[in-house]
């Protein structure tokens, strides 16, 4: 009896942790929605007081021009608008605790009245009512956050709860970026033109190539080597994965970066024209030629030709682009004297160019003299810790392209976006948001459509109508092995899936999933 006594309050225990963790997952997903002050307050006030217990909220955010931290939020209005942008040292004593604590740290008025360079309006909060607070550091590679949450009793979360605080304090710095965002870039809605063109400026200058898992980290290892030297760059990847974007990076960079960038898609323009396109033509060198036209090469003089698909170029066009690059030289469609160009060349293809070369569609002296510094940029399924960052900046380019207010997605479909298998990489991905956000009237994208086209489904035979037990074992494996495994936790399939895990392990067991199956 006592056994079964203790399997009761176990099971007890762990519903109890689900409903926490369920209830975190919801604040954070609340929080993400948010866009402007006035729902942070209303969130602040209605929702995270009763939850978490707090009677007062204060964020700092990292100031790295001032070298210090800046009030950017509280709570009581009177005391933000009394104190709002002042500026603290780094150094202050409570920033100090917060950021050598491993976890929340937590503060009594005593403490803080002893803390070196108080802030001004955690000591008014202090004298006037609040008794004890909880400080939560948030350091992160674009900004560091410090949280305080006040309390007017001696009562405080327990230390069981300060995982699910330091989860929502995470939340809450990421939000009050979003809102300082948007009051910066979309302050003046009647003069959207201004708008769109500063935001969307300050988005690309930014971020660039988006991403910081270790595959894109390498890509930009590599342009910041070749970008200091004129070699020739061969970049290779899948369609859509930005190959563009890195040569425009790598000339962006290099001493060449005021001169041209000149593009030409080997792909695009019809066999009998691009030697026209490359290299120009003299006026009346050929039926149509009316005029004299300057070619590609002319064109990047002193700058950057970047040849994308440049497997696709002609066989007997890739001996003239071998000579123009030997010889520094080319000669224009019906000229008898050649021209000095001083270029550098950039190549891309969506193909394995020395496969081209083993089956002589492509030189092979030419594939060396492109393949002087090779670049190869990895599809988006082998970066899937990069698709919210990209889902984030994709929203922010929506939002001033189309002078719309900034969207958010649901962590839950943000979830399903990492499962996915992007044939279309980032391309692809990059469509899928902006059909979302402008088909969602709301603020927050909760449903999208992925219009993916999966060829191998049909070479391989597969049967698309199964009994319904057998879709549930596939997706469910699918969540698992995403989660690498764990069940259980925020970041557990039972998480993403919605349901208790006491609930998955019984239909693990029902459908015949072992760990053999998904790890």
């Amino acid at each position: 009896m006592k056994y079964d006594l203790n399997n009761n309050e176990i099971n007890l225990r762990l519903q109890q942790r689900e409903r926490e963790q369920l209830q975190t997952f919801q604040m954070c997903e609340i929080l993400s929605s948010i866009t402007t002050r006035h729902e942070l307050d209303d969130c602040v006030n209605n929702m995270l007081k009763n939850i978490i217990g707090f009677n007062d909220l204060i964020i700092f955010i990292e100031n790295k021009d001032k070298k210090g931290f800046i009030l950017n939020y509280h709570s009581d209005p009177v005391a933000y608008t009394k104190y709002k942008n002042d500026s603290y040292s780094e150094n202050s004593g409570i920033f100090t605790a917060a950021f050598n604590a491993p976890e929340p740290i937590i503060f009594s008025s005593n403490d803080l009245k002893k803390s070196s360079k108080i802030p001004l309006c955690i000591h008014e909060s202090f004298q006037k009512k609040v008794r004890k607070a909880l400080g939560c550091a948030i350091p992160s590679k674009y900004y560091n956050g410090v949280l305080l949450f006040g309390f007017r009793s001696e009562t405080i979360p327990v230390r069981s709860d300060l995982y699910t605080t330091k989860i929502v304090s995470r939340q809450l710095c990421i939000t009050l970026k979003n809102i300082l965002f948007l009051e910066k870039n979309i302050h003046d809605s009647s003069n959207n033109e201004t708008y769109n063109t500063f935001a969307l400026k300050e988005i690309e200058d930014q971020m660039g190539i988006v991403g910081n898992s270790a595959p894109i980290e390498k890509v930009r290892s590599l342009i910041k080597i070749v970008s200091t030297v004129d070699s020739s760059v061969l970049i290779q990847g899948e369609s859509g994965t930005g190959k563009e974007l890195i040569a425009k990076a790598i000339h962006d960079n290099s001493l060449r970066s005021q001169k041209p960038f000149i593009k030409v898609n080997c792909a695009a323009i019809p066999e009998n024209l691009i030697e026209s396109e490359l290299f120009g033509h003299e006026k009346g060198s050929f039926t149509g030629a009316i005029a004299k036209k300057i070619g590609k090469f002319e064109q990047a003089h002193l700058g950057t030709l970047f040849l994308d698909d440049v497997s696709e170029m002609p066989p007997d066009l890739q001996v003239k682009l071998l000579r123009a690059l030997q010889e520094k030289e080319i000669q224009r469609i019906g000229s008898m004297s050649s021209t000095i160009v001083d270029i550098r060349i950039i190549a891309a293809t969506n193909k394995d160019l020395q496969s081209e070369v083993n089956k002589g569609t492509f030189r092979s002296d030419l594939f060396y003299r492109l393949n002087v510094f090779p670049i190869n940029v990895p599809p988006l399924r082998e970066r899937r810790e990069d698709i919210a960052d990209l889902v984030h900046y994709f929203l922010q380019l929506c939002a001033a392209k189309n002078k719309k207010p900034l969207k958010t997605i649901t962590a839950k479909l943000l979830n399903l976006l990492k499962m996915h298998e992007w044939p279309g990489n980032v391309r692809e991905l990059e469509n899928t948001i902006e059909r979302a956000s402008l088909l969602t009237s709301e603020k927050v994208i909760k449903e999208l459509q992925i219009n993916s086209f999966k060829e191998d489904s049909i070479i391989k035979g597969i049967n698309p109508i199964k009994p319904w037990k057998e879709f549930e074992k596939e997706y469910i494996l699918s969540v698992l092995r995403f989660c690498k495994g764990k069940v259980s936790g925020p970041t557990g399939a039972a998480s993403f899936l919605e349901m208790p895990s006491t609930t998955l392990n019984s239909k693990m067991e029902k459908l015949g999933i072992k760990k053999r199956h998904y790890l």
